[in-house]
């Protein structure tokens, strides 16, 4: 086996989780982390600016009342453990 190809955790989990991708709402605005994919869901949490999120997949959930896609991600919360919630897509740089 060749060692050098191996993965470590940190690698792994990026597969196995998704893609990192940075917060960016283009101004000083907190992201809005919710339970579902919609406005209409509780929020979370608020990430500032710069955050980066892994996304769990690429699949988009349409929100019509807010008419934009949300993406699941998980994150880092204060606490140090993983937590999973859900965001505009277009604020980590996917089709609104």
């Amino acid at each position: 086996m060749d060692h050098g190809t191996e993965l470590n955790l940190d690698q792994m989990e990026q597969v196995n989780g998704g893609v990192y991708r940075t917060i960016n709402t283009g101004t000083s605005d907190k992201a809005q982390i919710r339970t579902g994919p919609g406005t209409g869901y509780g929020r979370l949490v608020s990430l500032v600016n710069g955050t980066v999120v892994d996304t769990v997949s690429d699949q988009l959930v349409w929100d019509e009342e807010s008419r934009r896609n949300f993406v699941e991600v998980t994150f880092t919360g204060k606490d140090g453990k993983r937590k999973k919630g859900w965001i505009a897509a277009s604020l980590v740089g996917l089709p609104r």
